[in-house]
């Protein structure tokens, strides 16, 4: 979306300069349309014009993260809304402790190597959430492996201390790991399956947005997880964890629309089948029809049976009906 500069968006100007179009510096929208709402602002000395307060929010949290390129970048309007931007971008704050980070020397990495060390750490980290919990499974066997251990007791617990806490799981699917994400859906803890193409080699837990432990997968055939696990390794740098998340998002958005994808499949898998059964009994009936209209118009036809009026009527009836019924499954079937 470049160009944007003086808060103009794809404008056009004729010859005395009139300006025929103003459109939002983030999303494009023709201002013109929405004149008392909009906002602008002077940034490093150039001016911006937006639709809405949020549009220049989140304008304002991408340049800060990602600078001038993104503005040549943007998406468009029907994008603005979408909760995943608010999930992915840093809000002010964080920026803040981004920027407070890099001038800072403290270190925010810890490296760990013992096995038993990792998974108490990581368990004090689960029962330390207030706010949110994101786990990524390398596969479906570390999946089993936490669980063996008592990894669902313990998210209950840290659920029951937190009620509000948001806990999400991205792990890779077998029959078992199928059935346990449906019961845990009724506890609120949402489990989505990973493709085989997005599987990695690192069990990752994210806490509140402020810490991750990032945990190497040395032999995935190890019943034991303290024999499977390699090195961990704990970040509480903002830029890092809020990178950890932003993988984390991108790949449930993913499989969220491969969800929905999967869901829309099964709709036209099913309309096609009812559509079927319809042209089977639309024909099946066009059958019968037919052959009460034959019999119908053969016996009225005998001159030799010698019907009476009231029965030569009720025979016209038939053969009337019979006819309208032919014609209206005939139109069906064309329409089919």
């Amino acid at each position: 979306m470049s160009g944007f500069r003086d808060g103009l968006s794809h404008n056009h100007r004729s010859e005395n300069h009139e300006i025929k179009f103003i459109g939002c510096s983030l999303c494009g929208k023709n201002l013109n349309e929405n004149k008392d709402l909009e906002v602008e602002t002077t940034i490093d000395g150039i001016r911006y014009v937006f639709d809405t307060p949020n549009c220049m929010s989140m304008f304002m949290r991408l340049k800060s993260v990602y600078g001038d390129k993104i503005v040549e970048s943007f998406f468009g309007e029907q994008y603005i809304s979408d909760p995943f931007w608010n999930k992915v971008i840093p809000n002010e704050q964080e920026i803040m402790e981004i920027e407070k980070q890099k001038r800072s020397r403290e270190k925010h990495i810890q490296i760990l190597e013992n096995p038993s060390e990792i998974q108490e750490f990581g368990s004090n980290l689960v029962k330390s959430a207030v706010n949110e919990i994101l786990l990524i499974f390398s596969t479906a066997n570390a999946f089993h492996r936490q669980i063996r251990l008592g990894g669902l007791k313990l998210l209950d617990q840290t659920k029951a201390a937190h009620k509000g806490i948001s806990m999400r799981i991205l792990t890779p699917f077998d029959g078992d790991i199928e059935r346990i994400a449906k019961n845990l859906r009724e506890e609120s803890i949402y489990v989505r399956n990973i493709e085989e193409s997005l599987q990695i080699k690192f069990t990752i837990l994210i806490v509140d947005r402020k810490s991750a432990l990032c945990v190497e997968l040395k032999d995935d055939t190890k019943q034991s997880a303290y024999d499977a696990m390699g090195l961990a390794t704990y970040y509480t740098s903002k830029a890092s964890v809020l990178s950890f998340s932003t993988i984390f998002e991108s790949i449930w958005k993913q499989e969220e629309l491969h969800e929905h994808l999967s869901e829309l499949q099964k709709e036209i898998s099913i309309q096609k089948k009812a559509k079927m059964h319809l042209i089977n009994s639309v024909m099946e009936m066009r059958n019968s029809v037919r052959s009460i209209l034959e019999l119908a118009k053969t016996i009225h036809s005998n001159n030799n049976i010698g019907l009476r009026k009231q029965e030569d009527f009720f025979f016209n009836m038939i053969v009337e009906n019979a006819n309208k019924l032919e014609q209206l499954t005939d139109e069906i079937s064309k329409k089919e």
